[in-house]
């Protein structure tokens, strides 16, 4: 019985190898001295993330006022 080249499917699985590069990139002394400006530490007390209010705070406010 012959199988025909098209049934026996690709030998490419699609499969990407992409391999993550081999250095870490410096920081500069002053970020590496005095940290990363852009860094929010969420476990200090100064930082309070907003509270957003359910549905049912709404609806309340909006019956009440």
């Amino acid at each position: 019985m012959c199988i025909p080249s098209v049934a026996t499917g690709s030998k490419d699985s699609g499969y990407v190898d992409d391999k993550p590069a081999k250095h870490v990139e410096k920081v500069s002394q002053r970020e590496f001295e005095e940290g990363d400006p852009g860094f929010v530490d969420e476990r200090t007390s100064k930082y309070k993330p907003k509270k957003k209010e359910t549905f049912l705070e709404t609806l309340i406010k909006e019956l009440a006022g």
